[in-house]
């Protein structure tokens, strides 16, 4: 039978490398976030601070983009300081205010997707106010964390990030909202890029398509790791919400990858087919149209030029 010495040598040995493990994880979401951010800037500053277009989208893109930057900052201290009570708080109200940004960005993108249309506004707000609210319930109903104490049994000069499996649970939930969430819109997304693939080969639609792929990949594989490790940690557990700044750090870092690349002049040309064959990369096995035309889609002045019907795309909504 272990004695009292040897359960705190083990105690603390747990702690100390999951806390170690932890702090990686936060350093390589940094890493990916500020990294990503050197790699897209002059994207930016091109297509977004040059474009005299002004729109709800673009505003949308700046405040993500510059809150997903500088918020982590002070979270920062959370993990390699002793500033706990003050940060938790904080963090919390950070990432709830950013997921609910990116949502909106992307049920505005998916609107526009399919042509404004009402029936799919409905379905997608109604979709991201219940999240929301099943979001805010768990997190209302939930003690918060900086009233939570864990007795160890040596002394630790970092922050005490600890969860009981009670809050684990609680927060584990408000996440699944948000797979959920994330989950219908890239089944909406599948949908219409597969109703759409004959008239639009290529160009603006498939990348919209590739890239809600790669989003909606990434997003779920971290949040069911994310939700995951809530559910299966040890109580008071530093792994418990091992990837919430990975989940939060690819969020917004992707998001602006989506609205970057619906900006890129190089991917808005559309392919519109004139028969029924055409060269397609959604089919495995190409065939050569008997003719098509490629037309040019000018997303500079979307507000002022009226796109005809059947080259309508993500820019009608003011993408």
């Amino acid at each position: 039978m272990p004695t009292p010495p040897e359960i705190a040598q083990a105690s603390a040995v747990y702690w100390v490398t999951s806390v170690r493990f932890t702090n990686g994880v936060v350093l390589s979401a940094y890493t990916t976030l500020y990294y990503d951010y050197l790699l897209t800037l002059f994207d930016e500053i091109e297509l977004f601070w040059k474009s005299a277009n002004i729109s709800i989208l673009s505003v949308l893109f700046v405040v993500n983009r510059y809150l997903g930057l500088l918020g982590p900052i002070a979270i920062a201290f959370e993990y390699f300081g002793d500033f706990s009570e003050k940060l938790q708080t904080y963090h919390q109200a950070y990432a709830i205010a950013l997921q609910g940004i990116v949502a909106v960005m992307l049920v505005i993108r998916t609107y526009a997707l399919y042509n404004r249309s009402k029936r799919i506004l409905v379905i997608l707000v109604v979709t991201h106010v219940a999240g929301a609210l099943m979001c805010l319930v768990t997190i209302v109903t939930n003690i918060n964390p900086v009233h939570t104490s864990t007795p160890l049994p040596f002394k630790h000069s970092a922050c005490d990030l600890s969860l009981t499996d009670d809050q684990a649970v609680h927060l584990a939930i408000a996440w699944g909202a948000m797979l959920w969430f994330d989950t219908t819109i890239f089944v909406l997304t599948l949908v219409q890029a597969l109703r759409m693939r004959r008239h639009f080969p290529g160009g603006l639609l498939e990348v919209m398509f590739r890239d809600g792929t790669v989003y909606y990949a990434f997003m779920m594989a971290t949040v069911v790791a994310n939700i995951v490790m809530f559910l299966i940690t040890r109580t008071a557990s530093p792994l418990k919400g091992l990837d919430t700044t990975l989940a939060n750090v690819l969020s917004t870092t992707l998001t602006s990858r989506l609205m970057l690349n619906i900006r890129d002049p190089d991917l808005q040309k559309v392919r519109i087919a004139k028969a029924d064959t055409f060269t397609s990369v959604w089919t495995e096995t190409p065939t050569t149209p008997t003719s098509f035309r490629t037309v040019t889609l000018d997303y500079s002045s979307a507000e002022d030029v009226e796109p005809p019907p059947e080259t309508r795309t993500s820019r009608d909504a003011g993408v």
